[in-house]
């Protein structure tokens, strides 16, 4: 565990204390460390899906065995705007080692890519659109969108009424089980769904983000920023895309909730990712209100097509186990990957920022750079307490207080993840007396 305590008030600087916990509750960070050759327990794999199915109201039980299926949206009041969604799945058990703690898995590269199976039927867009593009021209929050097209967009996967990534197969149905009616095909009722994380960590439904309104759904809108937006070699932006097109989705390892959800799912043996794309369908809301589009869309080959290559899904990275044959207090395989060879100890300092090797370690921070470092940074009037710091996949952080640096409580207050990496934890109840902070790093199992 990973400690860091600050003052309220007379607050001079930051004091970094350190708690060793048993090997077991050791974590690890996710940062580059360029092309060093080491023997660290590297993995490299390019896997075609395990299964992939297309998520949408009335594919009517054939979504998982289609040869083609196309991503877009709905501007119909009654379903979700991004309406048809592209799901899928990998099991990893043949990648890498299960059951390690999440931040066990550090990788450098995590790539889809996806063949287009019809012929100019959408525009090529490589740039994300905000949601406030696609409102109507006369809401006050519409935004004109400066290019062609929509683009292609990649995202995590969240479930619902009852499903997980390890139970929900090809299958499994679209939603509730029950009658097809217009309940269960309605807005926010799919089992998968695309999704992002909100700024309390959480993964949240991006099917309706844009916001469609009706009786049973009043949600505000909110921005969706994809995971990755779709590029390809074989067309120019603002041209019609020929058929067999390959796209390419790089995802965003810098994110530590993305990284995260990446290590989860490679513990627990199963990856779930979402394709999904706005471009409107041709149609409209009932009545004629509302808008939609000219049937340009995306259709996407999956692995049941003979004529193109289904998704594969490129994964590179390091497994760090739990070996340590110097007992030195850093994994053998850690300590490859970062330090080059067992040379180094759990004492040493190589960049030289104050934390020993063993505390960078535990941080999840970058033992060569000393920019990374476990920091608190205190904001914000005495009364109105505020702490931010960088944080790292795979762990969690809990502030505690005290009043004469013996005694320590868990502190009330709320973590939010405001901005990519940066975890700030705010006070519940206002204080009227000197304080000091601390945060506890514990990994997650």
């Amino acid at each position: 565990m990973v400690g860091a305590m600050l003052g309220l008030r007379r607050f001079v600087g930051w004091i970094l204390r350190v708690w060793l916990l048993p090997f077991s509750l050791w974590a690890l960070g996710l940062w580059s460390v360029g092309s060093r050759s080491c023997t660290a327990q590297e993995f490299r794999t390019a896997s075609s899906t395990t299964f992939d199915k297309w998520m949408y109201p009335f594919e009517f039980g054939t979504g998982g065995t289609r040869p083609v299926a196309p991503t877009f949206a709905s501007f119909d009041t009654r379903f979700d705007t991004r309406d048809a969604q592209f799901l899928m799945g990998w099991k990893t058990e043949s990648w890498v080692q299960l059951g390690l703690p999440t931040s066990r898995y550090i990788l450098s590269k995590v790539r889809l890519s996806v063949s287009v199976s019809a012929d100019q039927t959408f525009i090529y867009d490589p740039t994300f659109d905000s949601y406030r593009t696609h409102l109507g021209t006369n809401e006050i929050a519409w935004t004109r969108d400066q290019d062609g097209g929509r683009p292609v967009e990649f995202f995590g996967t969240g479930f619902r009424n009852g499903f997980t990534a390890e139970t929900y197969a090809n299958e499994s149905p679209y939603g509730p089980v029950g009658g097809f009616t217009s309940d269960t095909i309605s807005v926010g009722t799919r089992n998968a769904f695309a999704a992002v994380y909100d700024t309390e960590g959480n993964l949240i439904d991006t099917s309706n983000h844009v916001g469609q309104r009706n009786a049973n759904w009043t949600n505000a809108s909110f921005e969706a920023v994809p995971w990755a937006v779709g590029l390809t070699a074989q067309a120019i932006p603002g041209a019609l895309v020929p058929v067999g097109s390959v796209f390419t989705f790089d995802l965003d390892l810098s994110d530590p909730l993305i990284a995260g959800y990446l290590g989860r799912a490679l513990s627990a043996g199963t990856l779930d990712l979402m394709l999904s794309s706005l471009s409107p369908a041709q149609q409209v809301t009932p009545g004629g209100t509302g808008f939609g589009g000219l049937g340009s869309y995306p259709q996407w080959s999956t692995h049941e097509n003979l004529l193109f290559k289904g998704p594969l899904l490129e994964v590179e990275g390091t497994v760090i186990r739990d070996t340590d044959s110097d007992v030195d207090g850093l994994p053998d395989d850690w300590e490859r990957l970062f330090l080059g060879d067992l040379s180094s100890t759990g004492t040493g300092d190589a960049d030289g920022d104050g934390l020993v090797n063993q505390e960078e370690f535990i941080a999840g921070t970058n033992p060569r750079s000393a920019e990374s470092t476990f920091r608190l940074t205190l904001s914000g009037p005495p009364l109105q307490t505020e702490l931010s710091f960088r944080f790292a996949p795979g762990r969690r952080y809990r502030v505690e207080q005290s009043e004469d640096l013996t005694r320590w409580i868990r502190a009330a207050g709320q973590l939010s993840y405001p901005s990519r990496g940066v975890c700030v934890w705010k006070a519940d109840v206002q204080q009227d007396s000197s304080l000091f902070y601390r945060v506890r790093v514990d990994e997650i199992r």
